[in-house]
C-alpha cells in the first residue's frame, strides 16, 4: 500500500520545488542585471583571462562599468583553481551567465539527490521532502552562489572516498579540505595524497589565469584575515542577524573595533570551540562504519564547516542538505529513535523556514527575538549532535575493502 501511494506524493513534492523553490528563484534572477554574488565570479574570471588580477577589486569594478551592468562588485576570494572552471563564462555577458549559472546549479541539485541516493539509499521521499522544503536552496539559487556545483564534488568524494573529486570540491571553497580529517583518523592515505596531489595539480592547472605570485598572494595574505572576519575587503557585518556561525555568537559577547571584524577575544574562542568539536568528531571517525554510518560521519563535519567560518549565511545551510539526508536515512533505520523525532522535527523547521516567515515571527513575538535570530545556529548544532549519535550507533567495519578512487 506505502509503494501506491509513494509515486503520487513524489509528484506532489517535486511540483511543490518547482513551484515554491525553482520559479521563485528563478524570477529573481531574472529581475535584477546586476547578477548578485555570481557577479564576482563572472568578473573575476574575465579579469584573469585578460591577464589582470582577479583579486583586484577595482578592476573587476571597472570591467563592470565599462559593460555597464555594476557600479561595483564584491571582492573575489575563492581559490584561484576555481577560475578554470568558470572560463565558460568569459565569451558570454553577465546575463547570459548567470542564466546559464542558475541552471548548472539546479543540475547540480539533481546529481546530488542521485548520489545521496545511491551512497547509502537515501529515502527516495525524504529527498524530495527536502527538495521541496529547505528554503537555502532556493536562496541559494537566486544568490548564484557555488554551493551546489561544490556540494556535489564533495558527495561524490565522500561516497567513492575520492580525493580527486574532495581536491576539486576545495579548490573550488577551502572548507570542504576539513573532510580530509575525518579520512586522516580511518589512516585512509591514499585519498588524503591524492587530494593533496589534485590540489597542487590544479593549481599549476591554473597558472595560465593566475600566475604564481597572485596565487601565493591569496594563500599568505588574502585567506588567513578570513579567521579575523577580513573577506578581503567585503563590507558586510558579521553582526547580521542572518548571520549563522560560531565567530558571531562569540562576537555579540566580545564585539569587535567594528562590524566587519571580531574581536581578537572572540576570534581565539571560536578557533578553540571549533578544535574542540573537530577533536571529537575525529575520535568518533577512528573506526570505519557502514555506508550510513560514514554518511552521517560526514553530516557532522559538513555542519562544523558551515558554522565555523566567520560568515554562515542562509545560502551556506544549503550545504546541510547532506547531514538532513544522513539524518533521514539513520531516523528510517532506527539509528535514532522516536524520542529524535520532535526535537529534528523542531531543527529541522528552524533550518528550512524562510528569513523573512521568521522575521515575521520575531515580530509577533520579540521576547524570543534573540533565540528566534539564533535558531537556525542552535538548529544545526542539533543536526550535528545527532548525526554524531547516528555515526557511534553505525556498525563498525569488520573489515576495510574501501573504494578509494584518485
Amino acid at each position: 500500500m506505502a509503494r501506491r501511494f509513494s509515486a503520487p506524493i513524489a509528484v506532489v513534492l517535486v511540483v511543490a520545488y518547482l513551484l515554491a523553490g525553482l520559479w521563485p528563484a528563478w524570477r529573481a534572477v531574472r529581475s535584477v542585471e546586476h547578477a548578485r554574488d555570481y557577479a564576482t565570479y563572472h568578473y573575476a574570471v574575465k579579469a584573469a583571462a585578460a591577464g589582470s588580477d582577479p583579486y583586484d577589486t577595482v578592476a573587476l569594478g571597472e570591467l563592470a562599468r565599462a559593460e555597464k551592468t555594476r557600479r561595483s562588485v564584491h571582492p573575489y576570494f575563492y581559490p584561484p583553481p576555481f577560475l578554470v572552471p568558470m572560463s565558460w563564462s568569459v565569451p558570454l555577458s553577465l546575463r547570459a551567465g548567470a542564466d546559464v549559472w542558475f541552471w548548472l546549479g539546479q543540475a547540480a541539485l539533481v546529481g546530488v539527490l542521485l548520489q545521496l541516493r545511491r551512497w547509502f539509499q537515501a529515502p527516495p521521499l525524504a529527498l524530495l521532502f527536502l527538495l521541496a522544503t529547505f528554503s537555502p536552496l532556493a536562496d541559494t539559487a537566486k544568490m548564484g552562489q557555488a554551493n551546489l556545483p561544490v556540494l556535489l564534488l564533495v558527495v561524490i568524494a565522500l561516497r567513492q572516498r575520492s580525493g580527486g573529486f574532495l581536491a576539486a570540491a576545495a579548490m573550488c571553497k577551502m572548507s570542504p579540505a576539513l573532510y580530509l580529517t575525518g579520512w586522516a583518523a580511518q589512516r585512509r592515505w591514499r585519498p588524503v595524497l591524492v587530494a593533496m596531489a589534485g590540489a597542487v595539480a590544479l593549481s599549476v592547472l591554473a597558472l595560465p589565469l593566475v600566475e604564481l605570485p597572485t596565487q601565493l598572494r591569496f594563500y599568505l595574505e588574502i585567506l588567513p584575515g578570513f579567521a579575523d572576519g577580513d573577506y578581503h575587503g567585503l563590507t558586510v557585518p558579521v553582526t547580521l542577524p542572518a548571520n549563522h556561525s560560531i565567530p558571531d555568537l562569540f562576537n555579540q559577547r566580545w564585539p569587535g573595533p567594528d562590524d566587519e571584524t571580531i574581536s581578537t577575544t572572540a576570534a581565539r574562542a571560536a578557533r578553540a570551540t571549533t578544535l574542540l568539536v573537530l577533536t571529537a568528531l575525529t575520535a568518533l571517525a577512528v573506526h570505519g562504519r557502514d555506508r550510513l554510518g560514514d554518511a552521517c560521519l560526514a553530516g557532522t563535519l559538513t555542519v562544523l564547516a558551515v558554522i565555523t567560518p566567520v560568515y554562515a549565511f542562509e545560502h551556506h545551510l544549503s550545504f546541510l542538505l547532506l547531514p538532513l539526508a544522513a539524518t533521514a536515512g539513520a531516523l528510517a533505520r532506527g539509528r535514532l529513535g522516536p524520542a529524535w523525532w520532535l526535537p529534528l522535527a523542531l531543527s529541522y523547521t528552524c533550518l528550512a523556514v524562510p528569513l523573512r516567515a521568521l522575521r515575521a515571527v520575531q515580530r509577533s513575538v520579540p521576547d524570543l527575538h534573540w533565540w528566534l535570530q539564533e535558531s537556525k545556529f542552535f538548529a544545526a548544532v542539533l543536526l550535528m549532535v545527532a548525526c554524531a549519535v547516528a555515526t557511534h550507533r553505525a556498525p563498525r567495519e569488520t573489515h576495510r575493502v574501501p573504494q578509494e578512487t584518485p
